[in-house]
């Protein structure tokens, strides 16, 4: 009679285990759900926070005219993020999605090429920052022999950020001109 009890009492208590375990299990899921979304909020948040920049032509002169041997875009970008960051420069043709400034039609405009340059006239690609500050650098637009005068190029410059996947960006509008005529 003892082994019966006693079994019976082993199974009462392996049936409660059970239940406390699944019971602990499901508050433990719905614990581990709401600490991963209270973490994964954090990570963006504090990945906002310490990824983020500003690009502006200086002076906010990002529309120029320019002879055919070019002319120069003043830059600045500023790291407004709470940690030292690397951004990666490019830029590229958008005539597409661009309006002239003059209002005039996209259809004829042209592409130009463009250099990034330090301050000491090096050819730069990338810039690493220190958070607070600002880093002045220059866009050298050459225009490629047998360009139409008086046409528009648009182009967006872009500084993307090597620590997360936060980038800054501004559109430059070029108008090729006759320097003859001006």
């Amino acid at each position: 009679m003892r082994t019966k009890t006693t079994l019976i009492k082993a199974v009462k208590f392996v049936n409660n285990c059970k239940f406390i375990f699944s019971f602990r299990k499901n508050i433990f899921q719905k614990n581990i759900f709401t600490i991963l979304f209270c973490l994964i909020t954090t990570i963006s948040f504090a990945q906002s926070e310490s990824c983020n920049s500003t690009l502006i032509a200086e002076n906010n002169r990002n529309i120029r005219s320019t002879p055919l041997d070019g002319t120069y875009y003043s830059m600045i970008l500023t790291n407004n993020g709470v940690s030292t960051d690397t951004y990666v420069l490019e830029i590229s043709n958008v005539n597409s999605s661009c309006a002239n400034t003059d209002g005039s039609s996209t259809s004829g405009n042209i592409s130009i090429k463009a250099d990034f340059i330090d301050p000491e006239k090096n050819k730069i690609s990338e810039i690493t920052i220190n958070p607070g500050q600002s880093y002045n650098f220059y866009i050298h637009v050459t225009v490629p022999s047998g360009t139409n005068i008086n046409k528009w190029s648009c182009d967006q410059v872009t500084a993307k950020s090597k620590n997360c996947s936060n980038q800054s960006d501004t559109v430059l509008h070029t108008l090729v001109i006759n320097p003859v005529n001006d």
